[in-house]
């Protein structure tokens, strides 16, 4: 069975922890190259050394709002690696999960400069990198909260929504050229995003952990250049029992 993985240049935003850092362990184990971002630089050179991708491995400190931090991830991963073939925009954060009155404006724009105009800005970038070759692929990992709805998540959920309609519109551009992209859309899993919120997590006990679910990531790549997996929502049983 052709393996559609090996070999394959795959840059991870939020590929300190989480979805990412485990979608690259995966990735890396199936012999893929992997240029893999974050803010925080100890926490970036830790999840590097966890990996021990070697060759194989990039790690960019990087803030995915920055426009400029973009164009330096790009040219450096074209530059060690080669091509882009594959963009996982996995960054993202919680910022202030409250009561919508209780939304300050710095709160707000932040929720949205993070979770959805990043996104916006670091497919801009990737795109003329695949265009220019004719394909690539870019997953863009939104959440549940894009189709369920909780009292006090409106600001992430309004971002993440957005993020589901944008990759819609940004597949059928890019396949005018050979390119594609897909929705993947998470519910709540064990990762650091609570804590990072500032949130309880200890309703976690028994979901998914985050290498669970970063296998579907890894499935969304493992197809041939002439197919796309349009949308995946992937939920721990715990919660489907009832997600709202």
């Amino acid at each position: 069975m052709t393996d559609y993985v090996k070999g394959k240049v795959v840059i991870i935003t939020g590929g300190s922890s989480g979805f990412g850092l485990e979608a690259a362990r995966i990735l890396l184990e199936r012999g893929a190259k992997v240029a893999i971002t974050g803010r925080n630089a100890d926490r970036l050179n830790a999840a590097a050394q966890d990996l021990k991708g070697g060759d194989n491995l990039l790690a960019v400190q990087a803030d995915a709002r920055s426009t400029d931090d973009w164009k330096r991830l790009l040219q450096q991963t074209a530059a060690t690696f080669g091509r882009i073939d594959v963009l996982v925009n996995n960054h993202g954060a919680g910022i202030k999960i409250a009561p919508t009155e209780e939304m300050d404006d710095a709160s707000i724009q932040e929720a949205l400069d993070v979770n959805i105009a990043s996104v916006i800005r670091g497919c801009r970038e990737t795109i003329p990198y695949m265009k220019k070759r004719g394909s690539g692929l870019i997953i863009n990992v939104s959440s549940a909260c894009a189709y369920h709805s909780w009292p006090t998540w409106g600001v992430y959920t309004a971002a993440k929504a957005g993020m589901v309609a944008f990759t819609r519109s940004l597949h059928l551009e890019m396949a005018e050229w050979g390119g594609r992209a897909t929705n993947f859309i998470p519910g709540a899993a064990r990762t650091n995003f609570c804590q990072a919120a500032n949130l309880d997590d200890s309703w976690l006990e028994g979901f998914p952990s985050a290498h669970d679910f970063a296998r579907t990531i890894v499935q969304c790549i493992d197809v041939p250049d002439n197919c796309f997996i349009e949308e995946v929502s992937i939920w721990g049983v715990k919660q489907t029992i009832n997600p709202f």
